[in-house]
């Protein structure tokens, strides 16, 4: 019987176990037929190998996605090959190892004003999600690229739109439709006032590079920022998120505990089941099973880094190969600045509902809370 991917957060990791052991054949909420791959081995291998493209002109029509328009569409996560490595040669400097190091004392200055933000909360409770895990991301990233602070609220909802959309809903379907407008209209309108009034942001040295070497069309550039605006946005959030969540649970983490934790903590709150979907270029065979070519591939991240067959090899939750993420060394920033800083600040910090009733968005795409509403104590 073939099984149709949930959308629960908290049933997650359980289900992507359940996928080990084969490739399974699998359909999305909306009924797109899929295969899951999900040990280790499988998708490490997988997540480099030609034979599976991001580029949705490869898909055999089983796949719908966003239908992107292609102010929007033209970015690296449906691209390959040398198209994919032009455009990730221009984005790529600003988000290395050492421009990481370098970007470290952005990231404390906005997570400490934060901070000081917070603690002039009134006393009842706050939503976390709103007050601290949204506003460092969106600062930092939205200071690197030049994205104004009054388009994050509208990018968090636009984000949401996207990943919890259900093509069986046409209510899902028209807040897809308005934020994708929403969201065309809002990076077309960035650029062009970017290429007006150039500024000291990634953005202008974008739209300057691409001028010079005349590589990057307008809808490449367009795509380009909404991509690194709303990916990274969408990942970091929740991740902080899903960390305080649990380890509010847990009784929290100190300091001097969080660098031996770091990992299998990183791991558990990872928003983000799948890799980005892939379709096979040409016929394959991968444990046993025969993918056709133009059939969608799902490489479960859940499945390979809990699988025990893995023992001891690196994470695959930010990917690995030529479409590794580019905004990692971002994320573990932002991460550390804020989630051992939460709990150093506020000790008796406490949920205010039972964990067993926080809400998370419905969705097989990312797993991220709707809020976080926490008392922070004395």
């Amino acid at each position: 019987m073939v099984r149709t991917i949930r959308t629960a957060a908290r049933e997650r990791w359980d289900e992507h176990a359940g996928w080990r052991g084969a490739v399974r054949q699998a359909e999305l909420p909306g009924g797109q037929p899929v295969w899951v791959v999900a040990g280790y081995d499988e998708v490490a291998a997988l997540l480099s190998d030609e034979r599976l493209s991001l580029d949705k002109r490869r898909s055999g029509g089983g796949y719908a996605g966003f239908a992107l328009p292609p102010a929007l569409d033209r970015n690296l996560l449906n691209m390959d090959g040398d198209e994919h490595g032009r455009i990730r040669r221009l984005a790529g400097p600003a988000f290395s190892r050492g421009a990481a190091a370098n970007l470290r004392p952005l990231v404390r200055r906005i997570a400490e004003g934060t901070f000081d933000a917070l603690d002039e909360a009134p006393g009842e409770a706050v939503d976390l999600l709103d007050r601290l895990c949204l506003p460092v991301p969106a600062l930092v990233i939205g200071e690197l690229l030049g994205v104004p602070a009054d388009l994050h609220p509208g990018l968090r909802d636009a984000a949401t739109s996207m990943v919890t959309f259900d093509a069986a809903s046409p209510e899902s379907g028209r807040r897809l439709v308005a934020a994708i407008g929403w969201l065309t209209t809002t990076f077309t309108d960035l650029v062009a006032a970017k290429r007006a009034r150039p500024g000291d942001d990634l953005i202008s040295e974008w739209l300057c590079a691409a001028d010079d070497a005349r590589t990057l069309s307008e809808d490449e550039l367009v795509s380009l920022a909404f991509l690194m605006m709303l990916a990274g946005l969408e990942n970091a959030v929740h991740l902080c998120g899903n960390l305080i969540a649990t380890l509010l649970g847990s009784g929290g983490v100190t300091a001097a505990d969080w660098p031996a934790r770091r990992r299998d903590l990183m791991e558990r709150a990872n928003p983000l089941p799948f890799a980005i979907r892939r379709f096979a270029v040409t016929e394959l065979t991968v444990g046993g099973q025969t993918i056709s070519r133009g059939d969608t591939v799902l490489l479960s991240i859940f499945g390979a880094d809990s699988d025990p067959a893995r023992a001891g090899r690196p994470s695959l939750m930010f990917g690995r190969g030529p479409h590794y993420c580019l905004g990692a060394q971002t994320a573990d920033l932002i991460v550390d600045a804020v989630v051992p800083e939460f709990f150093a600040r506020y000790p008796k910090a406490r949920l205010t509902v039972p964990e067993s009733e926080l809400t998370y968005r419905d969705s097989w795409r990312a797993h991220g809370l709707v809020a976080l509403p926490v008392a922070l104590g004395g």
